[in-house]
């Protein structure tokens, strides 16, 4: 369940970055490109740390 939870919030992360940075890049706007990229990485970050709080749980 805790994975599945992981994933699921990992891919709006990733979904709404990349829409907001293809956003960005079509309307030739760098700061919402690089918001974005900013939201991608933050959910990069947070699954990263995420699961390694599962894998110490265990």
């Amino acid at each position: 369940m805790e994975n599945a939870k992981i994933a699921i919030i990992f891919g709006i992360c990733l979904f709404l970055g990349a829409a907001i940075q293809v956003t960005g890049f079509l309307m030739h706007n760098s700061i919402l490109s690089t918001i974005g990229t900013v939201i991608i990485v933050c959910g990069l970050c947070w699954m990263f740390f995420q699961i390694i709080r599962a894998k110490r749980k265990k």
